[in-house]
């Protein structure tokens, strides 16, 4: 190969890359909602509560209860509201059948449904802003 032919392949090469950048840099202009300007949906945002945080904050409650627990069992409550409502689901095991019987235990200590409920619409409403699609 020549010099001559070098140069034109990069020329060519820069030519492309120059198009290619150019056609990118107008998507995103055209469609701010894209992601990277290619993809057409955004990342899903980031689930802020795990099954793996609600099971610290059960062991928590159930190691260190305090006199008075209606706040720890209001928290465990609000993280759980958390994690179902971004929806996901505890694991289909032993572990997560226990987890679940402990949520349900903790409610029915003397929470009234009317708080819960409340509660409950508060994180959906503040997920919502997060970019989490919730199902009603």
């Amino acid at each position: 190969m020549n010099k001559t032919t070098l140069v034109g392949i990069g020329i060519a090469a820069i030519a492309i890359t120059v198009f290619v950048l150019a056609l990118t840099n107008s998507n995103l202009r055209e469609n701010k909602d894209t992601y990277f300007g290619f993809i057409d949906t955004k990342p899903e945002p980031v689930p802020p509560v795990t099954q793996q945080d609600l099971r610290v904050m059960i062991d928590e409650w159930m190691e260190n209860p305090q006199d008075d627990d209606r706040e720890q069992r209001l928290e465990i409550m609000k993280a759980y509201y958390t994690f179902q409502e971004s929806g996901q689901k505890l694991s289909d095991d032993r572990d997560g059948r226990v987890m679940y019987n402990q949520i349900v235990k903790m409610v029915s200590l003397d929470i009234p449904k009317a708080e819960l409920d409340q509660i409950k619409q508060n994180i959906r409403d503040e997920l919502k802003e997060l970019g989490f699609k919730i199902q009603n």
